[in-house]
C-alpha cells in the first residue's frame, strides 16, 4: 500500500477452521441453569424421601403384621384349649387368613429362641397374651431380608402332605363305613368332601415371615406360619404425581422470576451493543434488584463521561483546525511578495500541505461529530455498487462475496472507511480486491492488493494520526496520514476492529471484523 517491499509472513489468506461446536447438556442461560439445578436437587430429594419412606413403610408393615399375628394366635390358642378336640379343625379354618395359616402337629422341630433376640421378644409376647408358661413356644429364625413377592413352597408342600393324609384316612373310614352301612358312609363322605374343598380353597402365603409352634393342652402343637402382606403395585404413583406437580410449579415460578430479574440486564446488553457501535442512547431506567441497579447506574455514568469526552475532543479539534485557516491564508498572501521564486514556491508548497492537513483534521472532527442514524444496510449491495463506480472510472477493483448480506450500521460512515482503504490500495498497488464473508459473530471484509506491503514493525503504527511510512509530506506520494486513522475510528465506532497483514504472495490485506 505505501512503499518498500519487505519480507512477508506466512499466508493469512487461508481460511481458519471454524471452532468445533460441542453439544452441551448444561444450559447456558441463567433461567435454564437455575431450573436445571433446582430440578436436580428436587429429584435427588424426592429419591431420598422415597427410599426413606419405603424403608419405614416396610418396618411399620412388618411390626404391625407380626403384632396382629401374635394377637390372633393367642386368641386361637385360648379357644382351642377351651373347646373339644373334634372342633379344632373348624376353629383353625375360621381363624386362618391370607397372611396366617394354622396346622395341628403331633411334634415340632422348632427350637426355643436364644434370649435377647428378636425371636425371643416375639415369643415372650405371645406367651404372655396366650397365658402360657415361659419357654414353651418355639419359633423359626426371622428372615434377615424382608421379601414381599416370593411364594412359600413349604406352604404348598405342607398342604400336599395334609391332603395325602386325609385322603388315606378317608379311604380307611370308607372301608369301615361300608361294613356299618351306606348311610354312615355317605355322612362321612360328605364331611370329607367339604374338608377337601376347604383344603383346595385354602390361601397360600405370598411370602413366609416366621413359623411358630405353640403347645396345646391336648398335647399337640399348633403350627403357625405367617407371611408379609404384598405391597401395592402402584405405591410409587403418589410420589411421581408429587414430583411432577412440584417440578411444574418450580419451573413456572423460576421462569417468571428470572425473566423479571434479567429484563434490566437484557436492556443493559442492548444498550452496550449500541454504545459500542457509536450510537447515542438514552440513559437506562434504574430498576431491578440492588446489584442490577448499581450496574445500570455505573453504566449510565460511564456513558455520560464518554460522550462528554468525545464531544469535548471533537470541539477542540474543530476549533483548532478552523482557527488555523486564517493564519494559513495570511501566510499565503504574504508569500506572494517574496521575490525569490524558488523560496516562494517552497513556502507555498508548505502552506498547501498545512492547508491539506487542516482540512483533513476538520473532516476527522466532522466525522466524530456526525450523529448518523444506525439502520439495517445491505453491505453486499453497498460494496458492489462502490466497486462498480471505481470500474467505471477505469480502476482495477473487484468484488467477491454474497449477493446480499444485511448488517446494522451507519452506511455513510462505513462507506467512507471502505473508500479510504480502496483508494489507499489503488494509490500504492494500482489494484484492489474487496472480499465480503459472513462469520459466526458478524461479518468480515478484506481489502487486498498486490503492492509492496508494509514493514512488519509498522503495521500497527500506520494507524496513528499523521503517520506515514515514507516520512515525507509530499502530497503527490500520499495523503497527510489521517486516512487509516479515520478508518479505524469509524470501524471501532461500529464495535468492530481493523488489522493489517502482509500477504505471502506479495501485497497487503486490510481485514475488518464487524459484530452483528
Amino acid at each position: 500500500m505505501i512503499n518498500k517491499k519487505q519480507p512477508t509472513t506466512k499466508s493469512d489468506d487461508k481460511k481458519r477452521p471454524s471452532p468445533a461446536r460441542s453439544f452441551r447438556l448444561w444450559p447456558s442461560s441463567l433461567a435454564g441453569q437455575l431450573v436445571a439445578a433446582l430440578m436436580i436437587a428436587l429429584v435427588v430429594a424426592q429419591a431420598v424421601t422415597i427410599l426413606l419412606f419405603a424403608y419405614e413403610r416396610s418396618n411399620i408393615a412388618v411390626t404391625t403384621t407380626r403384632g396382629q399375628v401374635l394377637d390372633r394366635t393367642a386368641s386361637v390358642v385360648r379357644l382351642l384349649n377351651e373347646t373339644d378336640e373334634s372342633l379344632h379343625q373348624r376353629v383353625i379354618r375360621a381363624a386362618e387368613g391370607p397372611d396366617i395359616l394354622f396346622t395341628l402337629r403331633d411334634k415340632t422341630s422348632l427350637l426355643v429362641p436364644r434370649s435377647g433376640t428378636k425371636e425371643s421378644f416375639l415369643v415372650r409376647r405371645l406367651e404372655r397374651r396366650a397365658g402360657l408358661e415361659e419357654g414353651t413356644v418355639r419359633i423359626s429364625d426371622l428372615p434377615r431380608k424382608l421379601t414381599f413377592n416370593k411364594s412359600d413352597p413349604q406352604s404348598r408342600n405342607d398342604d400336599a402332605v395334609q391332603t395325602d393324609d386325609r385322603w388315606r384316612k378317608w379311604k380307611e373310614e370308607r372301608d369301615e363305613a361300608r361294613k356299618r352301612g351306606f348311610e354312615a358312609w355317605k355322612q362321612r363322605h360328605d364331611d370329607r368332601m367339604r374338608d377337601r374343598n376347604w383344603r383346595d380353597r385354602r390361601p397360600k402365603l405370598a411370602a413366609l415371615d416366621m413359623t411358630l409352634a405353640v403347645p396345646l393342652n391336648s398335647g399337640k402343637w399348633l403350627q403357625v406360619r405367617t407371611g408379609l402382606p404384598k405391597p401395592p403395585e402402584k405405591w410409587g404413583r403418589p410420589f411421581l404425581i408429587s414430583l411432577v406437580t412440584t417440578a411444574s410449579f418450580i419451573f413456572l415460578v423460576v421462569i417468571f422470576t428470572v425473566r423479571r430479574l434479567t429484563a434490566p440486564l437484557r436492556d443493559l446488553e442492548n444498550a452496550s451493543r449500541k454504545l459500542g457501535r457509536g450510537e447515542t442512547i438514552e440513559p437506562l431506567a434504574e430498576k431491578g434488584p440492588k446489584e442490577v441497579r448499581g450496574t445500570i447506574i455505573a453504566f449510565n455514568a460511564m456513558q455520560e463521561r464518554l460522550m462528554r469526552f468525545v464531544q469535548d475532543r471533537t470541539r477542540m479539534l474543530a476549533a483548532v483546525s478552523h482557527d488555523l485557516r486564517t493564519p494559513i491564508t495570511t501566510l499565503r498572501l504574504r508569500a506572494e511578495f517574496i521575490d525569490d521564486e524558488e523560496m516562494r514556491g517552497k513556502v507555498l508548497e508548505t502552506l498547501e500541505e498545512m492547508q491539506a492537513m487542516t482540512e483533513a483534521v476538520l473532516a476527522f472532527a466532522r466525522e466524530d461529530a456526525t450523529s448518523e442514524e444506525t439502520r439495517e444496510v445491505d453491505i453486499a449491495a453497498m460494496l458492489s455498487s462502490m466497486v462498480d463506480d471505481y470500474q467505471e472510472m477505469g480502476k482495477d477493483v473487484r468484488f467477491e462475496g454474497p449477493d446480499s448480506l444485511i448488517q446494522l450500521c451507519r452506511a455513510v460512515s462505513l462507506k467512507r472507511a471502505m473508500r479510504n482503504l480502496t483508494e489507499n490500495a489503488l494509490r500504492y498497488a494500482g489494484d484492489a480486491t474487496v472480499q465480503l464473508a459472513k462469520t459466526a459473530t458478524g461479518l468480515r471484509i478484506d481489502v487486498c492488493d498486490r503492492g509492496p506491503g508494509i514493514p512488519e514493525d509498522k503495521l500497527e503504527e500506520v494507524f496513528s494520526p499523521f503517520f506515514r511510512v515514507e516520512g515525507s509530506r509530499n502530497l503527490e506520494t500520499g495523503g497527510v496520514g489521517l486516512g487509516l486513522s479515520i478508518t479505524r475510528t469509524i470501524i471501532r465506532s461500529h464495535g468492530g476492529d481493523i488489522t493489517l497483514t502482509n500477504r505471502s504472495g506479495g501485497g497487503l490485506k486490510a481485514t475488518i471484523q464487524l459484530p452483528r
